[in-house]
């Protein structure tokens, strides 16, 4: 199985050394937190739903995939496609244990529910950022008639018959969003999520049920469902590029005073970060399909304050306080989604940077020279942030612990080298 070659962590570091503008081409890969959701979702049809454009270098991808092909799914992976249905999902009644190490296992109740089938799932990992509940997959999936316990062991579901329902959510979430359209597009009746987080992503997720033959709207944090008794896949969809890997590239621009370009992408999902990096003096225009970003201008402080969309995701605060540390003055950064994602903090300290956090905010003092350091990936986007820090500190930069990195970023470092940066996995 797939899964099993994936315990082993990586002990590699990166090795940056700080200086060069960066300048030229950026290719983007398809973006994880679409690709994800997506997957599951397409293990939901009868016939063979084909994905196009999916990152799969990134080890939280192939996990997933294990997972989906240990409990019986029917997958086949030629190079960045994946081709899925059914098969025979679930064909044991617990999950791996490996489907602990992602977050994104939670979709697997989602799944486990359309499907009217029982399945016990060890609690989820991901990023540790704080206080990530997963209560309101629970709440959705029992609004939605399925039978929810929790032990010692994870979380046991069992789904006889599902019927549509209201669910508001006390706050906006993407994957519980996610989970609940998935599991309520085989729900009898209609199905309407209340303060959903209507991502890029979710948008996404909708259009591809609706190609593989659901019924699913959805509008400004509204999701509705009209349940079907089949979903009968069949089709080929391309997932969208990573929006979080452009905004990273730009913030590198940024941070050293480059410029580049990345073909067929937009603005059309990063219009409130844009707005951010305009700000902030790094100029983000599109030209024909490409989009443009100089980092020549002189970098200015800023306030920002993370939101659901179409406001700035919480994923892209700690590389906006990396853009931050590059410019002049004091700005601020109000995380209102997970108020303890200030890990990293920590890791920008070492570099002699005037950095500090308390509650859900940290406060940057910018513009002066920092000095290359040892540090450590705590977290996907905290890690990133080590390296774009590294890429304009004076000297060398070593980041350990990057599996985190991984997990989101494929081959991060040999897109950077492309155009410029000097950094090396050792």
């Amino acid at each position: 199985m797939t899964s099993l070659n994936l315990k082993a962590q990586s002990i590699q570091e990166y090795v940056v050394q700080g200086g060069n503008e960066l300048f030229g081409e950026v290719l983007l890969s398809g973006a994880k937190n679409a690709a994800l959701p997506m997957i599951a979702a397409a293990c939901m049809g009868e016939e063979y739903t084909t994905l196009k454009n999916v990152p799969m270098k990134l080890r939280d991808i192939n996990i997933l995939i294990g997972i989906l092909r240990e409990l019986g799914a029917d997958i086949h992976i030629d190079e960045t496609s994946v081709s899925c249905r059914r098969g025979n999902f679930p064909n044991q009644k617990v999950a791996p244990q490996i489907a602990s190490e992602i977050r994104y296992s939670l979709l697997l109740l989602g799944l486990t529910a359309a499907l009217r089938e029982e399945l016990e799932l060890p609690l989820p990992g991901g990023c540790k950022i704080g206080n990530r509940k997963y209560d309101l997959h629970v709440l959705g999936m029992k609004k939605l008639g399925a039978k929810v316990e929790e032990n010692d062991r994870g979380i046991y579901l069992q789904s006889d018959t599902l019927k549509g329902s209201n669910i508001e959510f006390y706050l906006p979430t993407t994957s519980g969003t996610e989970n609940v359209m998935i599991a309520s597009v085989l729900a009898e009746g209609k199905t309407t999520i209340l303060n959903a987080n209507t991502r890029p992503e979710v948008i996404q997720l909708a259009d591809l049920l609706n190609a593989m033959g659901a019924k699913v709207t959805c509008s400004n944090r509204v999701v509705k469902v009209e349940g079907q008794s089949r979903i009968r896949g069949g089709v080929e969809v391309s997932v969208m590029p990573g929006w979080d890997e452009a905004v990273t590239y730009a913030v590198a621009a940024g941070v050293t005073g480059g410029e580049i370009y990345i073909p067929n992408f937009n603005t059309t999902f990063i219009k409130e970060d844009v707005r951010y990096l305009n700000m902030a003096g790094v100029k983000v225009f599109e030209w024909g399909t490409s989009l443009y970003v100089s980092g020549k201008d002189k970098k200015n402080k800023f306030d920002l304050f993370t939101a659901p969309y179409p406001g700035i995701n919480s994923d892209m605060q700690p590389i906006f306080a990396t853009l931050a540390l590059a410019a002049n003055g004091i700005s601020t950064i109000a995380d209102l989604r997970f108020t303890d994602r200030f890990q990293y903090v920590e890791e920008l300290k070492k570099f002699d940077a005037n950095i500090s956090a308390f509650g859900n905010t940290a406060i940057i003092s910018g513009g002066k020279q920092l000095k290359g350091a040892s540090v450590k990936a705590t977290d996907l986007r905290g890690g990133a942030a080590c390296i774009l820090t590294g890429l304009f500190a004076e000297g060398e930069t070593i980041i350990s612990n990057i599996d985190q990195i991984n997990r989101g970023y494929e081959n991060i470092h040999e897109k950077l080298s492309s155009i410029g940066a000097n950094i090396k996995l050792k």
